[in-house]
């Protein structure tokens, strides 16, 4: 059965998971949800999310939503991204948490204030905010920082589901205008993120997605 993925391909939430499925070839279909246009109010689509919000996994009569669950049902799927080491695999699922709980809200913020606002013509960033997402980053980078430090990637020297998962707003990086400078554990991680032949596929896949003006 065909799996639909719902979604804006703009967003690192949504890049997150087209990657997540890209890296571990599984097909899909990408379905956009056009926020310009309301999509995400409409009764078909808050019968899939009741919160409104993508990406969306569609599988059937299966919906699931929040970005870090549905890398975790792809990776479910085919081996590669999920270790088969319990220990192993938990310490990729615990920076998982660290991502929904920490990192993402602190990248929303600069995501919001420098991307979002132009790409919608909402104004103005807010330097009060800029002021509050800095004070976050300073706290978390160099968590992040650290843990790269001693190994290549989030969770070890293998690509794991953390990787995605909290590597996906590398894909907005320069637009966001995130505060890694010094950071430069992050920088080498983020560029062999991006050197993968599955993130540059799902850029161009995102960027086709998008409606044609």
């Amino acid at each position: 059965m065909t799996i639909k993925l719902h979604v804006f391909p703009l967003s690192p939430r949504a890049f997150k998971v087209m990657w997540c499925a890209n890296h571990l070839g599984i097909g899909f279909e990408p379905v956009m949800v056009d926020f310009a246009k309301g999509t995400h109010r409409t009764p078909e689509f808050s019968g899939l999310n009741p919160n409104m919000r993508m990406p969306v996994l569609q599988e059937g009569d299966f919906c699931l939503w929040e970005s870090n669950a549905i890398v975790q049902y792809l990776a479910s799927l085919k081996p590669g991204l999920l270790p088969e080491d319990l220990k192993c695999r938990l310490t990729a699922v615990k920076w998982q948490f660290w991502d929904s709980a920490h990192w993402d809200p602190a990248c929303a913020i600069f995501a919001f204030e420098n991307y979002v606002k132009k790409l919608f013509g909402r104004g103005e960033a807010s330097g009060s905010e800029i002021a509050r997402g800095n004070e976050m980053f300073a706290r978390l980078a160099p968590v992040l920082d650290g843990q790269l430090q001693k190994q290549r990637y989030v969770a070890g020297d293998a690509l794991t589901v953390a990787d995605v998962s909290i590597g996906a707003m590398n894909f907005i990086s320069e637009q966001a205008k995130f505060p890694l400078e010094g950071y430069r554990a992050i920088q080498r991680w983020a560029a062999d993120l991006k050197s993968l032949p599955s993130w540059q596929n799902t850029v161009a896949q995102a960027r086709a997605s998008l409606p044609q003006a």
